[in-house]
């Protein structure tokens, strides 16, 4: 008998027309907004930010946004991760607002975009010292315009994951094209927001309200950047394990250097509290009063640590070596504490037999991200009014061109790196024969799982060997144990009945990824037969891709596959060409004006 389950995913005239209606409502409001400002009317939003302004002591265009922007990004992040646990737990969705998950991500992007039109309208003098012209009397300050980008490209994320679904069916994954997009726009939001601050530094100065937002936005940044680990947090990755150390360390050395790199002892444990309070605050809400699997997360503590020393023997005024050293502590000693807090916490456990090829890639990586950072860094503190970048070797002010050159390397080592490690394969010739060992009976049955592989060296070495059940309402996981050559048994039972979905999965070697069903319900709506192993019966292990996501169209050319990754990747590099663009803009901006006051100052002095 058929096991009812929800449709494919994709969205009904109502949602289609649900979410038009809002988008337009929003977009009509602002573009009122727009109008009555520009017009020089009174509008209440107008008068909000004048009296935001004078409590803060900011111009009327950046007194609204850094708490909007604020309660947006918590929005996205806490409901990205409770949507990805009701998939894990539930399986797929009845389209764009089928879970309750959908609406904090889809009004978070809406405040992110909002966010950055509200200074585009109430921009006026005071301004940055370099600026987007729009019309003869209307300047923007470049931070708006970055998070207005962003936020969009964020939006468009929406209704092309609609149109995802269709030609290529359910990808259950984090890392569809679609799903990055819409949380890479967010993420990078974020920079946008740092830019803002400095911008406002230029202005009227540093205080201590404004290090305060710089240490919660980095904290932000480290929060949405765990985003991009979520699968592994959660247990249930599909791209190579080495990917978790890799990520944990670009976030950790881009973020932490950012901030230590410009601002005093301490900052960067304040970004971790930040951090560590906010992130498992989410993961307590999803899985206590929500009632999801517990996502876990990176402690980052050992990387906030070894950048204070760095910064403390060395101090910050040359930020590139402290990016560089302290990334590439990052990228070793950071992977060895995270490695053991694995060991302790982590759904998959990283055994010993990766930790030299992710000391090598964590070490690459943690330089490229401190370069990065160290670059970010710069461009703030100029476009905050500081004059020069100091050298490496103390001795003169480096040449800005020399600057980008270090960040671009970084930037390309990172980048080199992580898509190196991306790549899956799955290598044919693996099977087994399946022992079901039963512990509940009737409706509701479950079993151990006993596999003898062929060959029997097959799971020598697993970077993962598991029983995995999942989308049934819950997610069971139970690492293979060997017990005896070329034997494992699962660690606990498994689920074999109603909707869960029970495989076993073996990731070897760096990237070589497959599994075997043990158990799956036909599902009609998509035309799959149920699967139901039975004893001594010989599985074979096929790509793993084809078990974890079922709902995937397979008669889809490759060449279309190709094609939206391709498109993803066009977009991402738009987003950091933006990034790059609008701060270095901000930065020459911030230069000359650090240089004109200068040489006024010198002028008074001489007179």
């Amino acid at each position: 008998m058929a096991i009812p389950l929800a449709t494919t995913g994709t969205a009904s005239f109502d949602q289609i027309a649900i979410v038009t209606g809002v988008v337009g409502l929003v977009y009509l409001a602002l573009a009122v907004l727009l109008w009555r400002e520009r017009t020089g009317r009174v509008t209440l939003v107008g008068r909000f930010a004048d009296t935001i302004g004078r409590l803060d002591g900011v111009p009327r265009w950046a007194a609204l946004t850094p708490y909007l922007h604020a309660v947006s990004l918590l929005a996205c992040a806490f409901g990205v991760w409770w949507d990805i646990a009701i998939h894990i737990d539930r399986g797929r969705d009845t389209g764009p607002f089928g879970t309750a998950a959908h609406y904090p991500i889809f009004f978070g992007i809406l405040g992110v975009i909002i966010s950055g039109v509200l200074p585009i309208a109430l921009a006026g003098k005071p301004l940055p010292a370099r600026t987007i012209k729009l019309t003869r009397g209307w300047r923007i300050p470049c931070s708006a315009a970055l998070v207005t980008v962003c936020g969009t490209f964020a939006l468009v994320g929406f209704p092309l994951d609609d149109v995802w679904h269709r030609l290529f069916g359910e990808d259950v994954t984090l890392w569809g094209p679609t799903h990055l997009l819409m949380i890479g726009g967010v993420v990078f939001s974020i920079f946008a927001r740092l830019l803002a601050i400095a911008e406002v530094e230029q202005l009227v100065g540093p205080n201590k309200r404004r290090l305060f937002q710089e240490i919660v936005s980095v904290g932000a940044l480290l929060i949405a950047w765990d985003l991009f680990s979520t699968e592994f947090n959660y247990g249930v990755p599909q791209f190579p394990l080495v990917l978790q150390p890799i990520l944990i360390v670009f976030g950790a050395a881009l973020g932490f250097t950012i901030l230590r790199a410009r601002r005093g002892p301490g900052t960067t444990f304040a970004a971790l509290a930040v951090y560590l309070i906010i992130r498992g605050g989410i993961a307590w809400a999803v899985a206590e009063p929500l009632g999801q699997i517990v996502g876990h997360f990176p402690l980052l503590i050992v990387e906030a640590v070894l950048v204070e020393l760095v910064a403390f023997a060395f101090g910050n005024k040359n930020r590139f070596r402290l990016g560089a050293v302290a990334g590439g502590l990052i990228g070793t000693v950071g992977v060895v504490a995270e490695y053991a807090w694995s060991q302790v916490w982590m759904p998959i456990a990283w055994p010993s037999s990766m930790l030299p090829s992710a000391l090598g890639y964590g070490l690459i990586v943690g330089v490229g991200a401190g370069l990065v950072g160290a670059w970010l860094a710069t461009r703030y503190a100029e476009v905050a009014g500081e004059e020069r970048a100091v050298g490496i070797k103390h001795i003169r002010p480096v040449a800005v061109r020399r600057t980008h050159q270090l960040g671009a390397v970084g930037l390309v080592a990172v980048v080199a790196t992580v898509f190196f490690c991306v790549p899956r394969s799955a290598g044919p010739g693996v099977s087994g024969v399946v022992s079901l060992e039963r512990v509940a009976t009737g409706a509701e049955p479950t079993a151990y799982v006993t596999i003898t592989m062929s060959p029997a060296d097959a799971a020598d070495g697993a970077r993962w060997f598991e029983a995995l059940a999942w989308q049934g309402g819950g997610l069971v996981y139970q690492p293979m144990e060997k017990v005896a050559d070329g034997t494992y048994r699962s660690a606990g039972a498994v689920p074999m009945y109603g909707k869960w979905k029970s495989m076993v999965r073996l990731h070897q070697g760096q990237r070589d990824m497959v599994a075997a069903w043990v158990y799956a319900p036909e599902d009609a709506a998509i035309e799959k037969p149920a699967v139901q192993v039975s004893n001594g019966q010989t599985v074979e292990f096929v790509n793993e891709q084809q078990i974890l996501r079922r709902e995937e169209k397979t008669d889809v050319p490759r060449w279309m596959w190709n094609a939206g990754y391709a498109l993803l990747a066009v977009v991402g590099l738009l987003e950091i060409i933006g990034i790059a663009w609008l701060v270095g803009r901000g930065a020459r901006g911030g230069r000359a004006r650090a240089a004109h006051l200068a040489t006024g100052e010198r002028e008074r002095e001489i007179a």
